[in-house]
């Protein structure tokens, strides 16, 4: 028994073309308007109440994605840097300013 390869034209799945004509954005990001805000809280990654290890999270989050949330970065916390001690291979001609007076 032998099949085709050949697919319909229902089979097609229309691709993108990196030579399309771009879209028009919509018209709410051509006005010049700012982006919403988001209210957030601060909560801190440390378990030592001395040190403080500072993250925002969105307020409207349930309190199960809250509570994943805050798991999953205190799981991860070691990727984050709180100062640029902490930021190693960082080239502290970046981060650093000099007066000559």
């Amino acid at each position: 028994m032998q099949t085709s390869s050949h697919k319909g034209p229902e089979d097609k799945v229309p691709m993108p073309s990196a030579f399309q004509e771009p879209m028009t954005a919509p018209r709410h990001m051509q006005d010049g308007s700012t982006a919403v805000a988001e209210q957030m809280e601060t909560i801190n990654l440390s378990d030592d109440p001395y040190v403080q290890r500072p993250i925002s999270i969105c307020v409207h989050l349930t309190s199960e994605e809250r509570g994943a949330l805050i798991s999953l970065l205190k799981e991860f916390r070691d990727v984050f840097a709180w100062s640029y001690q902490e930021m190693l291979g960082l080239n502290p001609n970046l981060v650093s300013h000099t007066l000559n007076i």
